[in-house]
């Protein structure tokens, strides 16, 4: 049975689908093309939020302390378990005379062993040397990712190294072998390596916020170091992190406070003569340069101070106000500005 609809109710349709057209163009695409064609912007108060997502490294004080026989061992702690200097972790009972003599470190431990040659965090013995957090696995990289060799980690030693974790807990050792690790974590480091444009967003001692995989911590900008073509930044802790003594190698995102002050587009921005600004529009349509001063910078937008800023001299600098109109593409004027011989700031 075929349906016949009348041409009233085909033209009700179709008048209902142009409407429905229409309120599309007005809703979603007029905004976009007005937008693309708006010659200047407002400044407005806001905030800003800058951050960058890198590899981190933690760089700790760790202990790692060797069985003093052969036999068997237990511990008397779990792990993750926060302890005081000369506490009591495990204790060995010792086998016979003969198996003592025969026994040889496993071919597991002899890797992370050679890798902790000469470091002086490497102690015999049952009790803990430091005060920090126990707990029974290590990677080797104790040494390299110490605090006393903080100086000379680098980019490319770091991402050749291996950070397979080998896990400590067991029920017989052999003398000599690793058998737990103490983490002090009183203060601690986390290195990492980001592009030039995401470094110089940091200032030295500013304090910044980490996001972890599982949690988000405090840290300060402890060093700032170009390397090649990145730059090796340090952030300082002293804060308490639920996987800290297991953590060597996350995924990070580092995070600046909110900064607050006017909120301006990149691209209004230009340099005359050296000096950073905008060019303000005024109600007789004509322009001029102001200087500004940025707080900070996302790559997008920018957040500068409002009406006066301290400029490298220490002098106070006007600069733009809240609701003034600046140019989007300022550019033109500026080259303009060049030619009439209106060079000043």
């Amino acid at each position: 049975m075929k349906i016949r609809i009348s041409k009233k109710t085909k033209r009700i349709f179709v008048v209902y689908l142009a409407i429905l057209v229409i309120l599309y163009i007005v809703i979603y695409q007029i905004p976009k093309v007005t937008d693309a064609f708006e010659t200047t912007q407002v400044l407005e108060n806001g905030t800003l939020e800058v951050s960058c997502e890198t590899t981190g490294y933690l760089v700790k004080e760790e202990a790692v302390c060797t069985a003093d026989k052969t036999g068997k061992i237990s511990y008397s702690l779990d792990s993750g378990t926060v302890v005081k200097k000369g506490t009591d972790i495990s204790s060995i009972e010792p086998a016979g005379a003969g198996k003592q003599s025969k026994a040889e470190i496993s071919e597991k431990y002899k890797e992370d062993l050679r890798k902790l040659r000469k470091y002086d965090m490497l102690i015999e013995g049952n009790t803990s040397p430091i005060s920090g957090v126990f707990s029974t696995s290590m990677d080797g990289n104790e040494r390299y990712f110490s605090i006393s060799n903080l100086d000379n980690i680098t980019k490319e030693k770091t991402e050749n190294r291996n950070f397979d974790t080998l896990e400590l807990d067991r029920t017989e050792v052999t003398k000599g072998e690793p058998i737990f690790k103490i983490s002090s974590d009183e203060n601690w480091y986390i290195v990492c390596w980001v592009e030039k444009s995401d470094a110089k967003k940091y200032d030295l001692g500013e304090k910044v916020r980490i996001t972890l995989p599982d949690s988000t911590v405090d840290a300060k900008v402890y060093s700032k170091n170009r390397e090649g073509e990145f730059y090796k930044m340090v952030f300082y802790l002293n804060v308490y992190y639920d996987k800290f003594s297991s953590a060597r190698r996350l995924d990070i995102t580092v995070v600046q406070s909110n900064t607050a002050g006017l909120i301006v587009d990149n691209e209004c921005i230009v340099r005359k003569n050296g000096v950073e600004g905008v060019y303000v529009k005024t109600k007789d349509d004509d322009t001029y340069f102001m200087p500004i001063k940025v707080k900070t910078t996302d790559g997008k937008q920018s957040v500068i101070y409002e009406s006066i800023f301290i400029n490298d001299d220490y002098e106070q600098v006007e600069t733009v106000s809240v609701y003034q109109e600046v140019l989007r593409n300022p550019q033109e004027a500026l080259e303009n500005d060049m030619k009439n011989g209106r060079e000043g700031n």
